[in-house]
């Protein structure tokens, strides 16, 4: 049975998202080397972005003993973050979900300046050390922004006049999102907080 909703979903994905995808992965990769730029000519900054991060992840409850909960909340943080990318999507023109890549390149290369900055690890050592978690996490959130796309594109063409016959029932929409969200990128979410709680902090 899973079988069978796993090729649905590939089928969609080549024919719908693919394209949106690849733009969105070209888009963080582009805007993370602009953020990457940007804090190694400025390091103080990068400094107390740092810190303001920091703040967040404490208050979030991301940091502490209990692996169990710290798990279950980057979990949710995660999840949280992602729906809200797919959600925007629903306002037309805007293509809003955008900005949770936008987001996402900022921590990408706020990370990797810090680490030439202030940490000076080889920057291939290091990616590979954040890649164990970030291999799963980075393309479940650009799958949940590139849902958001595709359904920011589908009901702008609903709101247009001359494109209205093009779109899709707002129903078929709603199942196409909530498909692609469960199938792909809650189990992704999933095995990167587990990685990011249990695995990786065995590296250090």
């Amino acid at each position: 049975m899973f079988k069978k909703y796993y090729l649905t979903e590939w089928s969609f994905f080549k024919k719908k998202l693919r394209f949106i995808f690849l733009i969105l992965l070209l888009l963080l990769i582009l805007l993370s080397f602009s953020t990457y730029s940007y804090f190694i000519k400025y390091p103080e900054r990068a400094k107390s972005t740092l810190f303001d991060y920091v703040k967040t992840f404490r208050k979030a409850g991301l940091y502490g003993e209990n692996s169990f909960k710290v798990f279950v909340k980057l979990f949710l943080n995660n999840l949280t973050f992602s729906l809200g990318a797919t959600l925007l999507g629903f306002i037309p023109f805007l293509f809003l979900p955008v900005i949770a890549i936008m987001h996402l390149s900022a921590q990408v290369g706020l990370v990797i300046s810090l680490n030439e900055l202030f940490v000076k690890q080889n920057q291939l050592k290091f990616l590979t050390f954040l890649s164990p978690h970030g291999v799963f996490e980075i393309p479940a959130i650009i799958y949940a922004a590139a849902i958001g796309v595709y359904l920011s594109i589908q009901i702008s063409r609903k709101v247009i006049p001359w494109t209205k016959h093009n779109s899709l029932p707002f129903p078929t929409l709603c199942k196409q999102a909530s498909r692609s969200f469960v199938l792909i990128v809650v189990p992704l979410l999933l095995i990167a907080a587990f990685v990011e709680t249990f695995i990786t902090p065995s590296q250090l």
